[in-house]
């Protein structure tokens, strides 16, 4: 296989895409490669929305500065990207996720964002296709946005290719080529592929090259997420904001006319590391944890229980232990840069992953955002066979719970 590259970026995702673009809109020759096509996979069935109030704040940075790119897309790389800044809104059903959101706000409001604490009354005005009148306090996000995943892994590849990036799929990644404890380049089905730096951006397929040349075992589970479109919901259209309710783990927002309506399962689907599926659309998916999450909110989505399922929408996410991104690179290889640890929100960052990313690989100096994310955190954790399963598993469900929220159980007993 031919074609030099200074960089090589091991799979085309949203933030493969993007890493790729922004290397080489900073001259670096890119080589990007997947064995499908590229945004194929997992990214593209993402739920596509921003959230500025995170439970983690050290995400807080990177979801505001996605946002901030995302609205600028076209303006930065004359490719169209429609993006729907049309806010969100997050219930708390309970006192205590009443006492999350105002620590939400404070946290938010911190790194810059808009947001605050509002009367649920006036969610009628806000959010006018739910009914918020259980809801015990409410903060409203102006902010945040939501946009169709392919829509933007399409304009990430075709700002790429403009860019100069040489994506390339069906190519089959076997290993990371290793010299003198450096990165060489990658083995393919098709030969070897030189390159002095490597980034691996693959997701669940990504620890499997990673460990077979040394890097220390990744504390990710690999667990399916899941969402339905629901058609026919009375009163939908793509201006209204995104919703959430910390009590329940559930989202909602609009699809066109439809409504997307998205859980957290208490007992989600966990693949063993060595039996994920080879390709997203092999996920089982199955509507029933989604229907019976929606029947415990029914009152907040009028009409949404009666509604007709057009599709449901699935992948797998990889959890770490403490939520948080696993963002670093190797100790054993020099030249060699992963992303992995998504949490659910590696779309979500994308665009200023990207950008950092690149900065990282060209400088050789670790962003102040990827600070918290290395690997070595875990070093002295010392987690019980088990330990890292089960937390891990336990983040996912109680995703939007803080730590301060943690002992309290979801109002659907998960």
């Amino acid at each position: 296989m031919s074609g030099a590259a200074d960089v090589l970026v091991v799979g085309c995702g949203a933030q493969g895409l993007s890493t790729a673009l922004h290397l080489a809109r900073l001259g670096v020759r890119v080589v990007a490669v997947d064995r499908f096509p590229p945004g194929s996979q997992t990214s593209a069935r993402a739920a596509g929305q921003s959230v500025l109030a995170q439970t983690e704040p050290a995400c807080g940075e990177l979801m505001r500065r996605t946002v901030d790119k995302l609205l600028r897309f076209e303006e930065e790389h004359d490719v169209p990207l429609t993006v729907h800044q049309v806010g969100s809104v997050k219930l708390a059903m309970s006192d205590w996720a009443a006492a999350q959101l105002e620590r939400e706000v404070e946290r938010a409001t911190a790194i810059g964002a808009r947001m605050a604490m509002v009367e649920v009354a006036s969610l009628a005005s806000l959010a006018p296709h739910i009914d918020a009148s259980g809801a015990r306090a409410a903060w409203h996000s102006p902010d945040d946005c939501y946009w169709q995943p392919r829509e933007m892994l399409a304009a990430l590849h075709g700002a790429a290719l403009r860019a100069g990036v040489d994506v390339r799929s069906g190519v089959d990644v076997r290993a990371i080529a290793v010299a003198d404890r450096r990165t060489a380049g990658v083995a393919t089905s098709a030969g070897l592929l030189p390159a002095d730096r490597v980034v691996v951006t693959a997701g669940a397929w990504g620890r499997a090259l990673l460990e077979r040349v040394g890097v220390e075992p990744l504390p990710v589970t690999f667990v399916r997420h899941q969402y339905a479109i629901r058609a026919g919901v009375a009163g939908i259209d793509p201006d209204l904001p995104s919703v959430r309710i910390v009590d329940h783990a559930v989202y909602a927002r609009p699809d066109g006319a439809n409504l997307m309506f998205g859980t957290y399962e208490p007992r989600p689907l966990e693949f063993a590391a060595g039996a994920v599926p080879a390709r997203a659309e092999d996920v089982p998916l199955d509507r029933a944890a989604n229907d019976a999450a929606l029947r415990q909110v029914a009152g907040v989505f009028p009409g949404a229980v009666d509604s007709a399922v057009a599709e449901v929408r699935g992948g797998i996410v990889t959890m770490t232990p403490d939520r948080g991104y696993l963002i670093d690179e190797a100790t054993t290889v020099a030249g060699l840069y992963f992303s992995t640890g998504c949490n659910v929100m590696g779309l979500s960052i994308a665009p200023a992953f990207g950008e950092d990313m690149a900065a990282w690989v060209t400088t050789g100096e670790r962003p102040a955002t990827f600070a918290p994310f290395g690997i070595g955190r875990f070093a002295a954790a010392g987690f019980a066979p088990g330990e890292e399963r089960r937390r891990s598993l336990g983040r996912y469900e109680s995703i939007y719970r803080d730590d301060e929220s943690a002992g309290h159980v979801r109002a659907d007993g998960g």
